[in-house]
């Protein structure tokens, strides 16, 4: 639109009589002559030079003046860069009818006013070749500029950052790389490394010494920081052991679903939970011996109310473990042990599930899942491992895993029983002969008049674990005697409890919201 203006503004111009030196634009066809007039008729004298060349002071080629429209065939070529050549006849005849007068600009290409705007106007012209190859449009500039020339104070302080951030990146790498290779710091990091790693060649590569230990302690370390979303929620997952007289040196976990209790539902009742026989009598025992942590897969909103329904006191069970506590990986929820702060060579875990114990095996103990019917087979099979798990603590086992592996494939309680049967029965066997060694020396003392005197001890003797075992008995069953005396004591306290942080919740909410909690009466006031 901007462009048909300004070409109709110079039409205008162009067209005026005094832009044609006040004669007159006639258009005439072929075949048609101009009208008669003085002026043409009358020969006009004119001098050689006059007729070789059109005068300097009328720019008007003479065809235009007298109304004579160029055919086609004198037209120049529609390309305006190249000058259009007169024919080597015309030039040859010399005379003034055979020169081919300048081709005036409008005309130039076939009186097309756009192209005639395009050719006195140059800034809005077509294109070159290197306009082009810049991608700029005619009168647009590309805005590049020489490197290092003209950069202002901005651009310069943006390379600069940008400068400093790529050294600064660059840095940080290096130290990642070193810090991932580093020496382990402790004994102890070594072993929570190597336990939740399970890339059994970088462990390998690591154990060595030079770059390839320097390698595989970066391979270990890597692996573990891009586990950080399959990771637990926090690490550790416990605090540090309890002081004495709380301290337990052994670490038993435990599973709630389907081995302490076992959720049914049906129609006629929904929703149901049973909990295991003996339940209550295998936390209670073994909390003498180990630090029970329980260990789920559920939710804390339904693991809470069942725990607090086989421990209402909190006194077997210091610590509870939930879904978000558990790793994800190989597409299952995983118990991993090493995240326990606690020593793995004293740890033991009972589970229903090897999935969940995949990457400590040897410290699991899987068992059958409870059905929650009391006369089914795996009824009892929790209370049947209380002796073999209190050997272990009875007996200081340094390392439990080898003890455990040497029970795989193996029905433990069975054949710890059958273990446990020998020990006594070769304990027995040597009272026995004990006794009559003694029987005998005393009989022979008797005849050279007491110069020997033997003992005979009437009660067969007991193993370490059963005199162990009597007195935790003894422990368990003053305990329970404590609980009964001061159940109603206990009960209020905890009520109380209750109470008083449901109060401070909604004191806590009320001045969040800007309320001023509401004031207790005083005794006696009306």
């Amino acid at each position: 639109m901007l462009i048909a203006r300004q070409a109709t503004r110079l039409a205008k111009r162009t067209y005026s009589p005094a832009a044609l030196g006040h004669t007159r634009l006639l258009r005439s066809t072929p075949g048609q002559s101009p009208p008669d007039s003085a002026q043409s008729q009358t020969p006009q004298p004119a001098s050689p030079l006059a007729d070789s060349a059109p005068s300097s002071s009328d720019p008007t080629p003479r065809e235009t003046q007298t109304g004579a429209t160029p055919s086609a065939d004198s037209l120049p070529p529609l390309n305006a860069d190249a000058p259009a050549d007169p024919a080597p006849s015309a030039a040859a005849a010399g005379g003034p009818a055979s020169q081919v007068p300048p081709v005036n600009a409008l005309s130039e290409r076939q009186n097309s006013l756009a192209e005639a705007f395009l050719d006195l106007h140059p800034d809005v012209s077509p294109r070159t070749d290197d306009e082009r190859a810049g991608g700029a449009f005619p009168g647009e500039t590309t805005g590049a500029k020489a490197r290092g020339a003209g950069k202002s104070s901005i651009e310069k302080k943006r390379a600069l950052l940008a400068r400093a951030a790529g050294l600064a990146t660059l840095g940080g790498l290096a130290w990642a790389v070193y810090d991932l290779g580093k020496d382990w710091e402790d004994e102890d990091e070594q072993k929570k490394m190597f336990a939740r790693s399970d890339d059994r060649q970088a462990i390998d590569e690591a154990q060595e010494g030079g770059w390839m230990g320097w390698w595989g302690r970066l391979k270990i370390r890597a692996a573990d920081h891009l586990d950080y979303l399959n990771k637990p929620a926090w690490d550790p997952l416990l605090p540090p052991p309890l002081p004495e007289p709380h301290y337990r040196p052994y670490t038993l976990v435990i599973d709630l679903e389907d081995m302490l209790t076992h959720d049914k539902w049906d129609i006629e009742h929904g929703w149901r939970t049973a909990k295991r026989p003996g339940a209550d009598y295998f936390l209670a025992y073994l909390s003498q011996f180990y630090e029970i942590v329980l260990f789920t897969t559920l939710p804390s909103y339904l693991a809470i109310p069942q725990i607090e329904q086989i421990d209402p006191y909190g006194a077997y069970i210091p610590w509870k473990l939930f879904k978000e506590a558990t790793r994800y990986k190989n597409n299952a929820h995983i118990k991993d042990l090493s995240y326990l702060n606690r020593p793995l060579e004293r740890t033991v875990v009972l589970d229903i599930d090897p999935e969940r114990v995949q990457l400590q095996p040897d410290n699991a103990i899987v068992l059958k899942p409870w059905q929650g019917t009391k006369g089914d087979a795996t009824a009892n099979e929790l209370v049947a491992m209380i002796p073999f798990l209190e050997a272990l603590a009875i007996k200081g086992v340094k390392d439990v895993r080898p003890v455990i592996k040497h029970y795989e494939g193996k029905h433990i309680p069975t054949a710890y029983a059958e273990a446990e049967a020998r020990t006594k029965k070769e304990l027995l066997d040597k009272w026995e002969a004990e006794k009559r060694d003694t029987s005998v020396k005393g009989w022979i003392g008797s005849l050279f008049g007491g110069l020997t005197k033997g003992t005979i001890r009437d009660a067969p003797p007991e193993t370490d674990v059963e005199k162990v075992r009597k007195t935790a008995q003894k422990l368990y069953l003053d305990e329970q005697q404590y609980w009964r005396d001061n159940a109603e004591t206990i009960n209020a306290q905890i009520e109380e409890d209750k109470q008083r942080q449901l109060k401070e919740m909604s004191s806590s909410l009320i001045g969040m919201m800007g309320l001023k909690p509401p004031t207790q009466p005083q005794p006696g006031a009306q």
